[in-house]
């Protein structure tokens, strides 16, 4: 079963930004109680990362005397050890984000994210998820399940109640857009 956590809000951009520049304290506060509501997340997806690597040889190091990092398709060199797992890394990766910009080719950017800026935690988080038949893709599946929707984060989600999470921030966020409404009409004298 798929879990969608998505909500859409129009024009969220230009009035944050009005926020900001009228209303700073309203922003902090929005800020803060959307990051309580989204912290059970991050802190049961740290506690579902397994400290031992999934795979028996993912923690051993891959660098090899005198070879090169491979190129990405951008063309950037990645390091070897990005991938090595380090269930500290991985737990430090998980945070909450605010306002990242659209990614490339998306049609829509996030107001607030959680994310996981590990590489390995993401491998882990996502691996096997469209259909492989890799023996190690099946050993994960195996001990953790399948990845359907995820294995660390999306799970959490699921785990804490999710969509009970979805309507607090949504009611949270329109509440704090009635309570700027309110004080832009007061302030013009609109009505």
């Amino acid at each position: 079963m798929a879990v969608e956590f998505e909500a859409t809000l129009y024009g969220w951009k230009a009035t944050r930004k009005l926020m900001r520049e009228l209303d700073p304290e309203a922003v902090k506060e929005l800020d803060r109680e959307v990051r309580e509501a989204l912290l059970p997340v991050v802190a049961r997806a740290r506690s579902l990362v397994p400290v031992a690597p999934p795979l028996s040889r993912w923690n051993q190091a891959i660098d090899q005397p005198g070879s090169r990092p491979r190129r990405s398709v951008y063309g950037r060199r990645w390091p070897y050890g990005r991938l090595e797992w380090n269930a500290n890394e991985i737990k430090s990766g998980m945070r909450i984000r605010g306002g990242q910009s659209r990614p490339r080719g998306g049609v829509a950017s996030a107001i607030y994210q959680v994310r996981n800026d590990s590489a390995a935690g993401a491998v882990f988080e996502l691996m096997g998820r469209g259909k492989s038949s890799a023996t190690m893709v099946g050993n994960v599946r195996a001990r953790f399940g399948g990845p359907n929707p995820g294995r660390l984060l999306y799970k959490a989600f699921e785990q804490v109640g999710g969509q009970a999470i979805v309507v607090r921030l949504e009611d949270t966020i329109r509440r704090f857009e009635r309570r700027f409404n309110d004080k832009l009409d007061r302030a013009g004298g609109v009505g």
